[in-house]
């Protein structure tokens, strides 16, 4: 192995590893300032994203693009609080390992909602204006 492998490994290995402490960091956020091993905040900014796709997508030219996702982070928000009131409150009091599970259970539920909703290919939205170049 070469000095230059050595490197492009050492690279790989430190942006899998920082990959790794942004979920580790996010996580204990959230359990440190909720108190609830909440698992799901991936796909709730997932939802966001499949929300901007198909708001720009349905408002196109006559609201615009910025708009779009202004309103679907609200609604990514908007469900992320009816699931707080709905799920997540009820186990509040339950163990760190039953949080877990349910907000386990609530990531499969989002993935296969989405999956079943925007279907299983590969999405491409328009490019930005004012980033284009």
């Amino acid at each position: 192995m070469g000095f230059s492998s050595f490197v492009v490994q050492l690279l790989n290995g430190l942006a899998g590893a920082s990959s790794l402490f942004l979920v580790a960091a996010g996580l204990s956020l959230i359990f440190g300032v909720t108190r609830i091993v909440n698992f799901a905040h991936g796909s709730f900014f997932m939802l966001g994203i499949y929300l901007a796709y198909s708001l720009v997508g349905a408002l196109g030219h006559s609201l615009g693009f910025w708009p779009a996702l202004l309103l679907a982070a609200g609604g990514a928000g908007l469900i992320g609080a009816a699931v707080e009131m709905l799920l997540l409150r009820r186990i509040y009091k339950a163990p760190e390992l039953f949080q877990l599970l349910a907000t386990f259970a609530l990531v499969l539920v989002i993935k296969d909602a989405a999956l079943w909703i925007w279907g299983p290919e590969e999405l491409l939205g328009p490019r930005a204006p004012g980033l284009a170049g």
